[in-house]
This record gives C-alpha cells, structure tokens and sequence, in this order.
C-alpha cells in the first residue's frame, strides 16, 4: 500500500503544482508563485501521509462510500467527516472536537458556493452587468456586490443576477448589514430566517418584497432581535 501511496503522492503533487501555476493567476494571484512549489509539495506529502492512515483505519463500507464521492475535494470531506477516520489520524476513537467544527464550516462555505446556481468569476459577472472586470472590483469594494474570498481571488454568488444586471435591492440589502463578513451574509440570503416567516431572504427579494429583506438584513446579527 506504502507503493501505491506515493505514486498517488507523485500524481497529486503534479496536479497541484499545475493549479498554484495555472488557473490561480487568472484570478489575479496574490502570493507569489516563485516561492509556493516548495509549500505545495510539503503539503501534499504530509496530507498523503496522513489520508494513507486513514483509509488503512477506515471501515470498508465507509472507505467504499467516501472512494464513490462525484469528485476529489467529496471523497477528502467524506472521509475526514467520518469519527473513525478522524480518530485514525489524531488517536482510536478520539475524534477531535475542533476538528470536527472545522469540517462543519467548510462544508457549510462548499454549500453556499454550490446553492442556487452556484458562483460566478469575476469575468463571468462582469460581461452580465456590462462592465470590466476592474469595475466589477470597485464594485467589490464598495459594498455593492454579493461576493466571497476563495483561495487568493474573488468569486461572485449566481443568486444576486437579475435579468438585466443585478437583482433589484440588492445594494439595499448588502447596505443594511451591520456584518461585514461576506459568508454570513451569504448564509443569510439563503437561510431561512425567523424575521421573514422562516422564508429564504433571496425568495423574498425575488418576489420584489425589499423591505422585508432590507429590515431582516439590518437585524441580522443582532441576536436580541432574533
């Protein structure tokens, strides 16, 4: 198994030296690339160390389950999710508790990149709303556009797209929120919410009921008003 392994080791370490070289300086990189292979093949080794002590502890109907996942990045939570597989790594049935947590905020940020219409580049958005892709960042900047931090770019969620441009309030919205981190605010567009009758907010917007959503927003976070 030690064999089979590294060969994996060598297969993931060529794939992510591809994307730290590829697709992440259209995005407009901001580490520098020079000094990252390095990083990436410390990573991916010490990762494959640890998966490979895993799947050796994991039962076989879990490991059968997590190998089926439709990609990658679904097999790694699927396995890491498992308390077996957790206790494997850190210690026999010892799942770590902050772990544990961890696992539940990323995959409740992979949902929200995957939930209605999933999320657009910076490009994608850009060409919709008929400008560039700088004036998109401005955009970014002042607090007029939906958008999440992934990696070293920027990604635009689909559900705040109207038919021509952008979903009417949503700039009413985004201005009420008295949070500024940009997942919660995500999560409250598509979470329902008690203020609105248990309704998702980004419903609500679409049937043009922007006050509501606007008075919600504003709320959010204040948990006395909950």
């Amino acid at each position: 198994m030690a064999t089979r392994a590294s060969t994996n080791i060598q297969r993931r370490r060529s794939r992510a030296s591809q994307f730290v070289h590829g697709p992440a300086a259209e995005r407009g990189h901001l580490a520098n690339p020079g000094s990252n292979e390095d990083l990436v093949e410390a990573f991916v080794l010490r990762t494959g160390r640890a998966l490979t002590r895993i799947a050796e502890r994991m039962p076989r109907d879990r490991l059968l389950a997590a190998v089926g996942a439709p990609t990658d990045t679904d097999v790694l939570f699927s396995s890491l999710r498992e308390a077996a597989a957790i206790g494997a790594e850190i210690g026999p049935e010892k799942p770590d508790p902050l772990t544990e947590a961890f696992l539940r905020g990323s995959q409740m940020k992979r949902d929200m990149l995957r939930a209605e219409g999933g999320v657009l580049s910076a490009q994608q958005l850009a060409e919709h709303l008929g400008i560039t892709p700088q004036g998109l960042g401005r955009k970014r900047e002042r607090n007029q556009v939906f958008w999440l931090r992934v990696g070293d770019g920027y990604v635009y969620p689909a559900f705040q797209i109207g038919k021509d441009g952008l979903l009417p309030g949503i700039r009413k919205v985004l201005g009420a929120f008295a949070v500024e981190d940009p997942w919660m605010r995500t999560n409250f567009m598509l979470t329902g919410d008690a203020r609105l009758g248990s309704k998702r907010p980004i419903d609500l917007l679409r049937k043009g009921q922007i006050d509501k959503v606007v008075s919600a927003a504003a709320a959010f976070g204040d948990h006395a008003a909950a």
